[in-house]
């Protein structure tokens, strides 16, 4: 009997440690990716429009189901997505694609021209002449250093100062506030700045353009027909919100 009772304890004990090897066993080996099969492919957008960035990534979503979308409104945001998340292609402009040595596969068009001007805006009267000493605001596109560069470039001058911000819809208040004696922008998006201002704005087309519109960039080639494919499909409204109006494949 003491012998019996002896092995009924002993019974649980070896089922404990067993499991508890199991857990050890598992947990020492690497995690599995999940759907690792299954998965979309993946683009990361970074664009100057002129709407939120949960609202693009939610019609890109809709209009691209065959592939993930992660839209960031913020250059640093993008740059870490870039170097966390090994994104299948980007969209963005052609300099931030140059930047990263990127190739584009997909050039958005507008009206024919896979470029578009930048002007230089300012208070009351366009800022002519020498611009030694100014301080231009602008949409950190590249970084501190990168878009100093794009800058000095569009205006061919470095004798400036920058003041970079985050979003398009950052621009205007430093003009509103004298923060800036100009700001930089995509002619496209003149409209708009006019529209939400009482200033009496005035611009100068930059000697430094133009500048590529979007552009797609495939990092990953096994999903090369599945990005050029799904970007060529998107409807016009869609498109348009890109600021293009087709796709030409490079």
């Amino acid at each position: 009997m003491t012998h019996s009772y002896s092995r009924r304890q002993q019974l649980p004990r070896t089922i404990a440690w067993l499991v508890v090897g199991l857990g050890l066993a598992y947990q020492g080996q690497p995690p599995q990716p999940a759907l690792a099969q299954g998965s979309k492919p993946v683009v990361h957008v970074f664009l100057q429009l002129d709407a939120k960035s949960s609202a693009v990534e939610k019609t890109l979503q809709q209009h691209l189901p065959e592939l993930g979308i992660v839209v960031f409104g913020r250059f640093r945001d993008f740059e870490e997505g870039l170097s966390n998340g090994h994104p299948d292609a980007v969209l963005s402009i052609t300099p931030v694609l140059e930047q990263r040595g990127k190739t584009a596969l997909l050039q958005g068009q507008r009206g024919g021209r896979s470029a578009e001007p930048y002007v230089l805006a300012s208070v009351n009267q366009p800022l002519n002449g020498s611009l030694a000493g100014k301080t231009i605001g602008v949409v950190d596109l590249l970084g501190r250093d990168g878009t100093q560069t794009f800058l000095n470039g569009l205006l061919k001058t470095t004798d400036i100062k920058i003041k970079r911000v985050a979003k398009i819809e950052d621009l205007l208040p430093l003009l509103e506030f004298s923060a800036a004696d100009g700001i930089v922008l995509p002619s496209s998006m003149l409209g708009r700045l006019l529209e939400r201002t009482r200033l009496v704005i005035k611009t100068k087309q930059l000697p430094g353009g133009p500048v590529g519109l979007p552009a797609v960039a495939v990092l990953n080639p096994s999903v090369r027909e599945l990005v050029v494919r799904s970007f060529r499909d998107l409807d016009v409204p869609t498109k348009r919100l890109l600021g293009i109006d087709s796709w030409s494949v490079q």
